[in-house]
């Protein structure tokens, strides 16, 4: 996780004029906030890698998170109903505050407790419903790069792509299923983290070193952050249920 958040500080200091676009218009100092935004991220990133001060850094970007989906996600979601780009932000951006949540709640040791297996298992309904509407997502169009669902075409060196996406699409659902299952949930979104990774080592990392001109090289970038970032959620997400939905529960 510290590392797609670090890749996402720098382009805040890199691309500021463009970011503060997205910022809302009625929040003044949006260049500032930008800038804001990077500190916070590379902060959260310095603080996972050391792991230090998790219990502090890890709600805090939970709360980030958040925001972007209640002041930006969210209402592009609602003004623009029509267009599924903006429903997979906010479900994503729901998904990485969901899983700085539990890595806070893994870091206080809270595991058995009674309130913290009762959020377990709310992270564990809305992952599966996260992973199953991406999988759908990913079966409706395969024309685009399999895992997170994008408007970027498959690359034209990836063999089969819609046979890939296909694919993707079918495990995500069924993984996605499988987690709404107490007994299953551990494993199924480990392996949607693993799926994650596959796809970041074999599909979007080669990007790196294929592409061609600084924008091209930007969204390869991202596509490895955002999946990679989103792997790490699901290992987080996996942990915090693993230590308490499935343990004793003292009340």
């Amino acid at each position: 996780m510290a590392a797609p958040l670090a890749t996402f500080a720098g382009e805040h200091f890199t691309a500021t004029q463009d970011l503060a676009e997205v910022v809302p218009k009625w929040l003044p100092a949006r260049v500032p906030i930008t800038y804001f935004v990077g500190v916070a991220l590379i902060s959260a990133a310095l603080s996972f890698a050391a792991r230090k001060f998790m219990r502090w850094s890890a709600p805090l970007l939970a709360l980030m998170f958040s925001l972007f989906v209640l002041l930006l996600h969210l209402p592009n979601a609602l003004e623009h109903a029509r267009t599924r780009i903006f429903w997979v932000l906010t479900l994503r951006e729901s998904e990485f505050a969901l899983g700085a949540l539990c890595v806070f709640a893994y870091e206080s040791q809270g595991f058995r407790t009674y309130r913290f297996s009762r959020f377990a298992r709310v992270a564990m309904m809305w992952t599966g419903l996260v992973s199953i509407v991406f999988g759908i997502q990913n079966l409706l169009h395969p024309e685009y790069s399999p895992g997170v669902p994008n408007l970027r075409p498959s690359a034209a060196w990836v063999p089969v792509p819609s046979i890939l996406a296909y694919a993707t699409g079918a495990i995500l659902v069924a993984l996605g299923t499988a987690m709404l299952v107490k007994k299953m949930a551990v494993v199924a979104i480990t392996s949607v983290g693993m799926l994650m990774v596959v796809l970041t080592i074999g599909l979007y990392a080669p990007d790196l070193f294929l592409a061609h001109g600084v924008p091209q090289r930007i969204t390869a970038i991202n596509f490895v952050a955002d999946t990679l970032l989103f792997a790490g959620t699901m290992f987080a997400v996996a942990r915090a249920i693993g230590g308490s939905l499935l343990a004793p529960i003292a009340i």
